[in-house]
């Protein structure tokens, strides 16, 4: 998708190929992990997987 195309669709602007800040969760971890094999065939090599997912950080959250 071109960077217009994505902006246009998302309201924000389309991540360079090596922006730091692009981080994927799910609940699991597990989606998370399956979006970022994806996105590295895409190109985006600094891309990073919060593997324990939102139930872990919830957990760590509350302590």
């Amino acid at each position: 998708m071109n960077p217009d195309e994505f902006k246009a669709k998302y309201g924000i602007k389309k991540p360079q190929l090596d922006a730091p800040e692009l981080v994927f969760s799910c609940q699991s971890g597990r989606r998370s992990g399956l979006a970022i094999g994806k996105v590295q065939q895409l190109g985006y090599v600094t891309a990073r997987n919060y593997t324990g997912g939102y139930s872990e950080w919830s957990k760590k959250e509350g302590k």
